[in-house]
């Protein structure tokens, strides 16, 4: 990823990059989806060992991304500024600093909850 965007990034400041970027982008699955009706969106996450075999899958459904992306990091700011809460510095991730149960918590605050049938689903 970083080479990736370290070679992009210049790239991209051209407008007729971006311009073919985008053009690209309208051809891509899913770019002409629409919102759900409810507003929910999907989310499929799979854990995959070092030679890339799928482990486990789990499927989420949430709010809108724009405002995950903003409740989630709130949440977390919110919740380390409380007196009594455990954390542990120089963690690389949410998961690692809070913990399952916790982040599980915080995850159920921002509306983010399992989709039947698919949790946590062993290969």
């Amino acid at each position: 990823m970083r080479i990736a965007a370290t070679i992009q990034a210049p790239l991209l400041r051209s407008t007729k990059a971006w311009a073919a970027v985008e053009r690209w982008s309208e051809r891509l699955p899913g770019s002409r989806r629409e919102p759900d009706p409810d507003g929910r969106s999907p989310v499929i996450a799979v854990a995959r060992d070092s030679r890339g075999r799928p482990l486990a899958t789990t499927a989420l459904t949430g709010p809108d991304p724009y405002e995950l992306t903003g409740s989630l990091p709130a949440w977390g700011a919110v919740h380390a500024a409380q007196p009594d809460a455990v954390l542990k510095p120089g963690a690389p991730g949410p998961v690692a600093a809070f913990g399952p149960d916790t982040l599980r918590v915080g995850a159920a605050e921002a509306a983010v909850h399992g989709v039947d049938g698919a949790s946590a689903r062993r290969r």
